[in-house]
């Protein structure tokens, strides 16, 4: 059944071509070496020297870990995993704690889109229906139509860069600044209903009362436990008109850097212009270690690499067909289809016991006359047979006569020996020493012949 289960896998199976990426439905791993995926940039920091490794782990790790703790965490989208509310308050708090994350997405997690200072971020994104149709491959069609964009003012950032050329999808990084006009002020028993009592925030005025923005009053985080609003600005690195391509916001003690077009260092877009030196500039920070969020791409640590490695092939339902006949066997092999059957019961008894038994029982019963017959009847069936002789037809005094010649003793006295122990088992009267006598006369004669009682016949 296993041969036949696999030759009906094997035979039916059929190999799915290989999907195209997609702009619509991008892979961004490190892991991905087609045009979405990121490893041309993963393979870029490796030759540069940088200390860049995948973050396979939960979000909670960068919190803990004590070794390998980055000091920037790369976060390429779409996420084939979303952030969990949990993981959001995680990542920013490790964040305010002096971090960098650089969030290279379109449209990047709700929860991630914000900053510690007086000013509303938003991603506004740029949507067009050919991004289900264009070619991922084909640096023309996802460039048609846009020019490159140049560094705003000189910066870290925009070191050794005269241009980046974006995609036709890139959105724009949009922030407001909050004035005094546009915030209202709360108790504190109000403050403590709009966020919970851990959360540490500093009043904007020094007048006991907390001010907040009128649009979305809850920028400030509950879980970076952010002591005070940031006072630094957001500073935009590379923007061309009204869109906004690269954008640095403060959170707490780190930096959130926004970079609206994944397209830049993605393996199909980062060779143009100047976007392989911008990808480097994002996540230069010394010699910290620089973290690919692989994690929210699917390739977690909690995830089954074994089973990843044979997915799409016959050989997971092989194996899984294989443990289900194997359970079967035992099964069956576990329970009774028929009535018990009783166990064989061995014999323990050898020949000896058993004659030793029957001896026995001859001795107490006084059956001599039984016992001379058994030993009789063996001696002239041995006898006649070494002489070539009919044991029914043969007489006694023939016989006498060549025992006497072969073994040199009296033919008369042998034939009265052979007299006596027909007579007894006819019904003659005797006892057990005439017994004894008669058995004692036969060994001796089957001694003078040569005839052995185990083994051979010596003539």
């Amino acid at each position: 059944m296993a041969a036949i289960l696999v030759g009906l896998n094997a035979a039916s199976y059929t190999q799915k071509e290989k999907t195209l990426d997609s702009e619509s439905e991008p892979n961004r791993s490190t892991f991905n070496a087609g045009a979405t995926g990121t490893a041309a940039y993963y393979s870029l920091l490796l030759e540069t020297g940088r200390n860049v490794i995948r973050w396979q782990e939960p979000t909670a790790a960068l919190l803990t870990a004590k070794t390998a703790v980055p000091s920037v965490f790369v976060m390429t989208g779409a996420l084939r995993r979303e952030y969990t509310a949990p993981e959001v308050e995680q990542l920013l708090s490790w964040v305010s704690s002096g971090g960098r994350l650089v969030i290279t997405d379109r449209e990047p997690p709700g929860g991630l889109v914000t900053t510690t200072a007086n000013w509303k971020i938003s991603l506004e994104s740029n949507e067009h229906p050919e991004i289900y149709t264009v070619d991922a491959t084909d640096q023309m069609q996802m460039t048609f139509g846009t020019s490159s964009i140049k560094p705003v003012q000189p910066t870290v950032f925009t070191q050794s860069v005269n241009a980046v050329q974006p995609s036709r999808f890139a959105a724009t990084v949009v922030f407001e600044h909050f004035t005094d006009a546009e915030t209202q002020s709360y108790t504190d028993d109000e403050k403590d209903a709009i966020q919970p009592p851990e959360t540490q925030i500093s009043p904007i005025e020094d007048d006991g009362l907390y001010t907040m923005p009128t649009e979305e009053p809850v920028q400030m985080l509950p879980m970076a436990n952010v002591e005070s609003p940031s006072q630094i600005a957001p500073v935009v690195h590379f923007a061309a008109g009204d869109k906004n391509l690269v954008v640095e916001v403060p959170f707490g003690e780190g930096r959130i850097v926004y970079l609206s077009d994944p397209y830049i260092v993605s393996n199909g877009g980062i060779s143009l212009v100047d976007n392989a030196q911008l990808a480097i500039n994002l996540v230069a920070a010394g010699d910290g270690i620089v973290a690919f969020d692989e994690y929210h791409q699917g390739f977690g640590t909690d995830s089954n690499r074994f089973l990843q490695f044979f997915a799409g092939t016959p050989v997971i339902a092989i194996f899984l067909q294989a443990a289900v006949l194997i359970g079967l066997v035992f099964f069956s092999q576990s329970r009774r289809f028929a009535r018990p059957v009783p166990e064989a019961e061995p014999d323990r008894l050898s020949k000896l016991e058993y004659v030793a038994a029957m001896a026995e029982l001859q001795r107490r019963t006084k059956a001599y006359d039984l016992a001379i017959e058994n030993i009789y009847n063996e001696f002239r069936r041995r006898v006649t047979r070494y002489f070539g002789l009919d044991n029914i037809t043969a007489k006694n005094i023939d016989l006498a006569a060549m025992i006497a010649e072969r073994g040199g003793l009296d033919p008369a006295k042998v034939e009265d020996t052979l007299y006596q122990c027909e007579e007894i088992i006819r019904g003659g009267a005797t006892n057990k020493r005439e017994v004894l006598r008669l058995t004692a006369d036969l060994r001796s004669i089957e001694q003078q012949l040569g005839m052995t009682r185990a083994g051979r016949n010596r003539v």
